[in-house]
């Protein structure tokens, strides 16, 4: 591979060459180092899976898969299951400073995942190794003449991928949702993004409306919103300086788009959901912990599952909710503390660390007097909850590892799901209790934080003007007034644990114009445990992968 230098002079042609040939194999489990070099280097995965970690960026690989290692890269490699085989090519470019741009461009494509047949792979690799690095003459003549070989091969599929990507219309207009999702204070043009994707106006916001059920403005804005509702629960900011950093400069424009989205106001937003830190140790003076506690009372049964989501199981904890199947596992080990919570209790466990609800706030001197006592809001966003976790126990990385996974995937599945709902369809969340009131869930709490994701249903705005009393996310229907906010496209309603749901929707369908609702004579209404509402994150990611099968 001999390339032309970028002025037009021949004298310096780019080329590049082979400097070493490596054969790695192990037969079960095992870790290597590879340390930085000035070479480039080519991984090529013969056999087996394993996880290669470059410059901190895991990813996993199979047979087939070629990995680029930059010059200056320390990489790491780790196999999996019964072993693996791979192939390690060191190789450098000679007169790269003399065709900067072509080498660049050569190490951008190469950089990406590229995958060749193992069988490929393979014939190369055995081609190419040498039992004596300093042989000479014709022998290594060939192996430099098949590294280039490999070389073109990859390149060419390299540029055959690029070329099948920037040809799909769905591919390209996803680079742009994801850049919008990382750029949303920015005021973007329809025409910006549609030329960003390589497409003409007119197909990019059909592709656009067939992907998210709405269009770039919409979407955009409900991005905002969505963070904004984030920056104002930490009560930190100014409404004034939430509306700049989620890209809007005029408050009270902000205000109206706030309001119409969510029913209430910003400010009033964040009176509602705003967290108090509390963080006090046995003196009653701040404290902050900078590595995890061992053993851990958490007095919250409604977010216990925060807790379990990270693995981290308390010794002692308010265990009424706890049981569902899906939290048995999880708390084998955790004794029950009461509730009330019984400090006599909590003092025989040992703790090193107590979480305490608002609910028992009133005891927070008792039990500071036990171990260091910290104040939770478990009236918080899931998000903000988790991240308060982080905080605290010194794992702000492994909670924000956590959060993105469960972001990611939630998208993910909103992608999946866009075909089995129309464009712009709304849904809203009713819960039926044991005693027959029938009530609206108001807050983006438990499900309603994954229906309205910015992909998933559209909350009616007759239900976003509807204010629930302060402190409560929920509203007592009244059956003369049923029409007003069993509202929406597709109904979601919760029943209570161990009821039949023949026996709510016998009850229901004595309700005064039940059967006159939209949803219902549309049959687009669905019944669900309580247990599914639950907003603590364990549940919540079980509910992710549920979803699909609750949801029919």
């Amino acid at each position: 591979m001999f390339l032309p230098s970028s002025n037009g002079r021949s004298a310096s042609p780019l080329t590049f060459v082979l400097t070493d040939a490596l054969r790695l194999t192990c037969e079960g489990p095992e870790s290597l180092t590879l340390e930085k070099t000035d070479d480039l280097r080519l991984l090529l995965v013969l056999q087996g899976t394993l996880e290669a970690k470059i410059e901190q960026r895991a990813q996993s690989a199979g047979p087939g898969v070629c990995l680029l290692i930059v010059s200056g890269s320390d990489a790491s490699l780790i196999s999996q299951g019964a072993g693996c085989d791979v192939c390690l090519l060191s190789f450098t470019a000679l007169n790269a400073r003399a065709n900067g741009s072509a080498v660049q461009r050569i190490l951008q494509l190469l950089s990406g995942r590229t995958k060749l047949p193992a069988a490929v792979l393979h014939e190369y690799a055995d081609s190419l190794k040498c039992e004596n690095r300093h042989q000479d003459g014709l022998p290594r003549l060939g192996r430099q003449s098949r590294f280039l070989s490999l070389l073109s091969l990859l390149l060419e599929q390299c540029v055959l991928e690029e070329k099948k990507q920037l040809c799909d219309p769905k591919h390209a207009v996803k680079q742009t949702l994801s850049f919008m999702q990382k750029n949303y204070s920015l005021n973007l043009t329809i025409q910006q993004l549609a030329d960003m994707a390589r497409l003409p106006r007119w197909q990019y916001l059909r592709v656009f409306k067939k992907m998210t059920g709405s269009n770039p403005s919409s979407y955009m804005t409900r991005l905002r919103i969505e963070q904004a509702k984030r920056l104002l629960s930490d009560s930190d900011g100014q409404v004034w300086e939430v509306a700049h950093r989620v890209g809007y400069q005029d408050e009270h424009y902000f205000n109206r788009r706030f309001k119409l989205a969510t029913g209430i106001s910003p400010g009033q937003y964040a009176r509602i959901y705003a967290h108090r830190p509390d963080a006090t140790d046995r003196r009653g003076t701040p404290h902050r912990f900078h590595a995890p506690a061992e053993r851990i009372v958490y007095d919250d049964a409604g977010t216990l599952g925060d807790l379990l989501a990270l693995d981290i199981a308390p010794v002692g904890a308010n265990l009424r909710f706890c049981d569902n199947d899906s939290f048995t596992d999880k708390i084998q080990s955790t004794q029950e503390i009461g509730f009330p919570l019984n400090p006599d209790k909590i003092r025989t466990l040992n703790p090193d660390l107590v979480l305490l609800s608002r609910y028992g706030s009133d005891r927070h001197p008792e039990l500071s007097a036990i171990a260091p006592t910290i104040g939770l809001n478990e009236y918080a966003p899931m998000h903000l909850r988790m991240q308060k976790l982080g905080e605290v126990l010194g794992i702000r990385e492994r909670t924000r590892q956590w959060l993105d996974a469960y972001d990611m995937r939630r998208e993910k599945l909103w992608h999946r799901l866009q075909s089995r709902k129309a464009r712009h369809e709304s849904a809203t969340v009713l819960f039926y209790d044991c005693n027959g009131r029938l009530y609206l869930l108001h807050r983006l709490r438990g499900l309603a934080k994954l229906l309205y994701h910015p992909l998933g249903f559209r909350m009616d705005e007759r239900v976003q003007r509807l204010r629930p009393a302060r402190g409560h996310y929920y509203i007592s229907i009244a059956s003369d007034r049923l029409s007003e906010y069993a509202v929406g496209d597709r109904l979601f309603v919760f029943t209570h644990p161990g009821r039949h749901t023949s026996d709510s929707l016998s009850e229901l369908n004595r309700w005064p114009g039940w059967n006159r609702l939209p949803a219902v004579q549309a049959g687009k209404i669905h019944y669900l445990d309580s247990f599914w509402n639950s907003d603590d994150a364990f549940t919540s990611q079980l509910t992710l992968e549920r979803f699909p099968d609750l949801w029919s």
